[in-house]
């Protein structure tokens, strides 16, 4: 009667840890992006951007929305590095709809040429860290002593989490870093007429922008 008793309960466990795993949701991985191949042509406006201690503008692609921004925050830069986090003061968000991808624009301020060289190097880390899967990588360099915008794009070509990665800076006391981002696994096959397409945008973007006082 015991022996039978262990059984029938020993069942019964078996069948409610098999529920329980069930009911665990396992992470669905994002589908590969299989994107369309036709947009619309490149019309743009003057985009405003008001941070938390400073604003500015560039030229943005009329087929975009500009999303919310959220204020005092850490973001986790590094995927292989969990535990290092960058303390921000805005970060800005740019819907890319008809390319189903978003940018992400992460705001700073600092008072000293080390604080500066630090967000650089933060900067250059990531393309680094995205440049491992890349074929090839290039960049364009921004240099307007006039309104003081400096900064790099880098365009990064294959396979890679971040084809499109920028910063821009006053180099006195102003800091803005971003990247692009798809709603989907990278495919670059597919990809590339959508990165054709922003490559334009982004383009634009660096060459127009300005600091607002």
């Amino acid at each position: 009667m015991g022996k039978s008793s262990a059984v029938i309960k020993g069942f019964f466990i078996g069948l409610l840890a098999g529920l329980v795993a069930c009911t665990e949701k396992d992470p669905v991985p994002k589908p590969f992006c299989y994107l369309k191949r036709e947009f619309p042509k490149h019309k743009y406006f003057s985009a405003f951007f008001k941070q938390k201690k400073f604003s500015f503008q560039f030229d943005l692609n009329t087929c975009y929305y500009i999303g919310d921004y959220t204020n005092n925050g850490q973001k986790r830069f590094f995927y292989f590095q969990p535990n290092l986090f960058t303390k921000f003061e805005t970060e800005q968000v740019i819907d890319l709809i008809p390319l189903s991808a978003i940018i992400q624009m992460h705001s700073f301020t600092f008072n000293n040429s080390d604080s500066l060289n630090k967000l650089i190097k933060l900067s250059n880390d990531l393309v680094d860290e995205d440049k491992i899967k890349a074929d090839s990588i290039n960049f364009i360099r921004v240099l307007n002593h006039n309104d003081r915008v400096f900064g790099t794009l880098w365009f990064l070509y294959g396979n890679v989490a971040n084809n499109f990665r920028f910063h821009m800076t006053d180099s006195v006391n102003r800091f803005v870093m971003g990247n692009v981002r798809f709603n989907c696994r990278p495919n670059y096959d597919s990809l590339r007429p959508t990165l054709d397409y922003l490559k334009v945008d982004l383009e634009r973007m660096m060459e127009s922008f300005k600091w607002v006082k």
